[in-house]
């Protein structure tokens, strides 16, 4: 996928030789006139784009060219003579420092409150006068924004949309008939980063979130934007309370997720699933279709379509019930001993 440039600009020019320069490369092998022309992830790379790669074996799987790309001595191998290779030693962190020298940073907006009048305000849309719209948002028909609310540059809000009073929106796509109750931070940057040894290194988020028609989010719910793709939230999806949606995420269309719950980055939840409150969603995971997450799961494994799970680890219902039938007889027979 590539980046998006109503939110993200890439300097221009850039070569493979300067970005080797730039981020400290110990060795470039290939082309180093290609010209960056876009940054995806590896599994999206489109010719001239910048991508990264730590794994022998996903490396052999490279066929566009030529592309630039940030890896280490074990994957040299795997890269195309045609291709551009920085080799350095965490290709996460180096991937980061290219980020920060290839994004532009965008116009700083500091009016305190008010209507940019570069935004885009659909006739019959409703604006409190305390919200605050920035350039190049758009708002369409019949939306309301409430008190306090924030868009950010570049953002899209459809028709007959519902934005609570103080909830802060950047770098999202919002369909038509969405409500999005008060306190909701939307499009964020998702928890990513590299340990090193002076620390914690955080790897930009450059995708988005994408919210379709007639859903609808609680209070005080957090979804975080992609890293390199998109988070995207299906038609129909309810969603309570103080949620937290990580970054990468898919929730399918018409699930339902209750107060409390936690998804981390680059889950896959189907279509129709329902999780019941405080539920927990390990890195990754696969829900399929239909399935039932009881409330407290802690789902460390890919769920089934239409299966139901409890418990944590998240095992199947009728499995942790005779499990917690088993457990109240030991308990029973050892307090009943003399």
């Amino acid at each position: 996928m590539s980046i998006n440039s109503a939110f993200y600009q890439i300097l221009e020019g850039v070569t493979a030789g300067d970005l080797a320069g730039a981020i400290g490369a110990a060795e470039l092998h290939g082309p180093a006139k290609t010209v960056i022309a876009d940054i995806t992830a590896f599994e999206t790379a489109t010719p001239s784009a910048l991508i990264y790669q730590s794994n022998p074996d996903a490396a052999k799987t490279l066929t566009v060219k030529p592309v630039i790309v940030i890896t280490n001595d074990a994957c040299l191998p795997m890269i195309d003579g045609g291709n551009s290779a920085l080799i350095v030693p965490s290709p996460r962190i180096g991937f980061a420092q290219a980020l920060s020298h290839l994004i532009l940073p965008p116009p700083m907006e500091f009016d305190s409150t008010g209507i940019s009048p570069l935004a885009n305000i659909a006739s019959g849309a409703h604006i409190n006068p305390s919200a605050t719209i920035m350039a190049q948002a758009n708002v369409g028909a019949g939306t309301v924004v409430e008190a306090g609310a924030v868009l950010h540059r570049g953002v899209t809000i459809g028709e007959n949309c519902y934005i609570g009073s103080n909830s802060v929106i950047s770098h999202c796509m919002i369909g038509n008939a969405v409500t999005i109750d008060a306190g909701c931070v939307i499009g964020a940057a998702g928890f990513g980063f590299e340990m090193t040894k002076d620390g914690a290194v955080k790897l930009p988020h450059l995708g988005l979130v994408i919210i379709d028609d007639f859903v609808s989010i609680g209070s005080g719910c957090a979804i975080d934007r992609g890293s390199l793709g998109n988070t995207v939230i299906g038609a129909h999806v309810m969603m309570d309370n103080l949620c937290h949606i990580a970054h990468n995420v898919t929730i399918g269309q018409r699930s339902i997720v209750a107060g409390q719950c936690g998804i981390s980055g680059s889950v896959t939840v189907g279509a129709g699933v329902s999780m019941g409150g405080q539920v927990g969603i390990a890195p990754h995971v696969t829900i399929g279709d239909g399935a039932v997450l009881t409330a407290r799961s802690g789902v460390t494994k890919d769920v089934a379509a239409g299966e139901q799970v409890a418990g944590f680890p998240a095992v199947p219902k009728r499995q942790f019930w005779r499990d917690q039938a088993a457990i109240r007889r030991l308990g029973a027979a050892k307090t009943s001993k003399p």
